[in-house]
C-alpha cells in the first residue's frame, strides 16, 4: 500500500498511531488540521486517509472527495454512521476511539485488498513516465531491456527525478502478478531494519507480539523496491548481499531459510562509488547491484520535457483548483530557461503554486515571486573544505538548512530532498554522537 495520511489534532494520539502503523511497515504522514491536510493532499498522492470528524478548522468530511484516497473515519462518538452516509463511496469504515489494534489492522487490510482490485481493473500497462526527449526515450529503452528479467536493477539519479516511477515501470514490465512492495531504507530506525527486510517470529524481541512478514516475503512473485539503498548500515548490506546471492531469507528469531522469488529494484541519489571509497558501502554489494544500472536523467537534460510536464501537472490541478491550463509563452520560456535543481518534483510543486495563485484566470501570465530563488546556506571556506568526510559535509548541510528554515523540519527535509523520517533519524544520530563524545 502507498502512503497513509493521518489527520487528527490530538498530538499524543497521532504520535502513537503513527508509530503503530510504521511498525507494520506503512509510510505515514500526519496533519493536525483540515488546512494542513489539504496542503498535503495537494502535494502528494495517498492510498488511504485516516481522518477525525472533528478538527479545529472544520469537519473531516471536507477532506473526502470523489477523486481522493479511500478514507477511514476516526471519531470519539459511536453514532456517526448516519453522518458519513453522504460520502460512503469513499469511506471504507469508521473506528471509534479508543481504537482496537486488530480492528484497525483489519481495516487497513480491507483497504489494501480494495486498492489491489482497483489497480487490476484500471491497469492498462506501465506507469506513465511523462516525457519524450531523447534522454527519456533512451531511459525507457533501458527500462524495457532490464524490466522483464529476474536480475536486480539499480536506479540512480538526483532527488526528484522520478526513480520511484521507474521502479514501478520495471515492476509492471515483469508481469509476474505479484505485488510492488516499497521500503525507504533511510526512514527506518536501525533496530527495526532486519525486521522490516526479513520479518520476525513472535517473541523474537521486545514488542514482537505477533509473527510478521518482511518486505521480501510480502513481495513474493513481485518486486521489492529498496529506496535510498545507500542509507543501509554496513551489517545490513551484508544481509542484503546474501539475499541477492542465495535468494533466501531468515526472519529475525527464525531458524530455517525461506526461499524468496522477488525482483529487487534499488534506488539512490547518492554516488555509491564515493561511498565505497569512504568505506560506507560494501564494494561487493555495489558491483552486484551495478550489473543492470539505470540512470534517470535530471530535468535540465530533458530537452522539451519541461513544457510537457508543466502542461501535464496543470491539467492535473485545473479541476481541483479552478485553474487555467494555458501558459503564456513568456512564462513557458521562463520555465524552460530555469535549471530545476529539484527536478520534476520542484516543477510539480511550482505548477501547483501557479495553479492556486491563478485560480479563476484563463491563462497563467506570470511565475510566483518565489520562483527560482536559491537557498543561501551561507557556506564559506570554513564550512566545507577538503579533508572533510561525506558524513561531516552531510551534517553541516543539514544543520545549515535547518537554520535557514528557522528549525522547520518539514521544510528542511523537502529542500534537502529527503523524507522527514530520514531527517529525524539523522538528528537523533548526531545527538547520540555528541552524548558519546
Amino acid at each position: 500500500m502507498g502512503p497513509i495520511l493521518l489527520v487528527d489534532d490530538d498530538a499524543d494520539f497521532s504520535s502513537a498511531m503513527q508509530k503503530l502503523l510504521e511498525s507494520e511497515g506503512h509510510v505515514v504522514d500526519t496533519a493536525a488540521s483540515a488546512e494542513e491536510a489539504k496542503t498535503r493532499l495537494a502535494r502528494k498522492s495517498y492510498s488511504l486517509l485516516f481522518v477525525d470528524l472533528s478538527l479545529p478548522d472544520g469537519s473531516g468530511l471536507e477532506l473526502i472527495s470523489k477523486n481522493g484516497p479511500k478514507a477511514i473515519i476516526i471519531t470519539g462518538h459511536p453514532s456517526v454512521k448516519t453522518a458519513i452516509s453522504a460520502v460512503r463511496g469513499r469511506v471504507i469504515d469508521y473506528l471509534v476511539k479508543p481504537l482496537d489494534k486488530k480492528q484497525l489492522l483489519a481495516c487497513i487490510a480491507d483497504a489494501e485488498a480494495d486498492e489491489g482490485q482497483s489497480k487490476k481493473k484500471s491497469s492498462s500497462g506501465p506507469v506513465n513516465f511523462v516525457g519524450d526527449s531523447p534522454a527519456v526515450r533512451e531511459l525507457l529503452q533501458r527500462v524495457a531491456d532490464f524490466g522483464p528479467t529476474d536480475e536486480p536493477v539499480l536506479v540512480v539519479g538526483e532527488s526528484g527525478t522520478g526513480k520511484d516511477l521507474i521502479a514501478r515501470q520495471i515492476h509492471e514490465l515483469r508481469a509476474s502478478g505479484g505485488p510492488f512492495v516499497p521500503l525507504n531504507c533511510g526512514a527506518i530506525p536501525k533496530e527495526l531494519i532486519s525486521s522490516e527486510l526479513f520479518g520476525h517470529e513472535k517473541g523474537s524481541f521486545t514488542g514482537a507480539t505477533d509473527k510478521r512478514k518482511g518486505v521480501f516475503a510480502r513481495a513474493q512473485n513481485g518486486t521489492v523496491f529498496l529506496d535510498e539503498v545507500g542509507e543501509l548500515p554496513l551489517d545490513h548490506q551484508v544481509a542484503l548481499l546474501r539475499v541477492l546471492e542465495n535468494k533466501t531469507i531468515i526472519p529475525v528469531g527464525g531458524e530455517r531459510e525461506i526461499p524468496i522469488n522477488a525482483k529487487i529494484v534499488a534506488a539512490t541519489n547518492r554516488k555509491l562509488e564515493e561511498q565505497v571509497k569512504a568505506g560506507d558501502f560494501r564494494e561487493d554489494l555495489y558491483f552486484r547491484l551495478m550489473v543492470l544500472p539505470i540512470e534517470v536523467p535530471p530535468l535540465r537534460e530533458r530537452q522539451g520535457d519541461v513544457e510537457r510536464l508543466a502542461r501535464h501537472f496543470l491539467e492535473e490541478y485545473a479541476h481541483a483548483h479552478n485553474a487555467p491550463v494555458e501558459l503564456d509563452p513568456e512564462v513557458l520560456k521562463t520555465l524552460e530557461r530555469y535549471h530545476w535543481p529539484g527536478n520534476v518534483r520542484e516543477l510539480k510543486h511550482t505548477m501547483l503554486r501557479m495553479a492556486i495563485l491563478n485560480r479563476g484566470n484563463d491563462v497563467i501570465t506570470e511565475v510566483p515571486d518565489t520562483f527560482g530563488r536559491t537557498m543561501d546556506l551561507g557556506a564559506n571556506k570554513e564550512d566545507f573544505h577538503p579533508g572533510m568526510s561525506i558524513r561531516q559535509v552531510e551534517r553541516a548541510l543539514i544543520e545549515k538548512t535547518l537554520n535557514h528554515f528557522d528549525g522547520n523540519k518539514t521544510q528542511a527535509a523537502e529542500a534537502l530532498g529527503i523524507s522527514l523520517k530520514t531527517l529525524y533519524n539523522r538528528l537523533a544520530e548526531y545527538e547520540e554522537e555528541e552524548s558519546e563524545s
